[in-house]
């Protein structure tokens, strides 16, 4: 399964980046507070500390002023 972070710019609705993870469900586990994987196929609005949480992980900067999903492309 392929994750992604998906971008909505402040006062839109509409998606604007799409940043492709290279990370499992197992190494999102402990940071999505999941019970299993199969709990990866959902779409979840991020909190700042799970985005802080991503970003040590992947050495990524995501954009701010933004809210950010974490989606699932099986």
């Amino acid at each position: 399964m392929k994750h992604l972070i998906y971008v909505v710019p402040a006062g839109s609705e509409n998606i604007s980046t799409e940043i492709a993870l290279d990370l499992t469900a197992a190494d999102l586990l402990p940071i999505m507070g999941w019970e299993d994987e199969n709990d990866c196929v959902y779409d979840y609005l991020l909190t700042p500390q799970q985005i802080d949480s991503i970003e040590k992980l992947t050495l990524l900067d995501f954009p701010k002023n933004a809210s950010l999903y974490l989606a699932c492309d099986a």
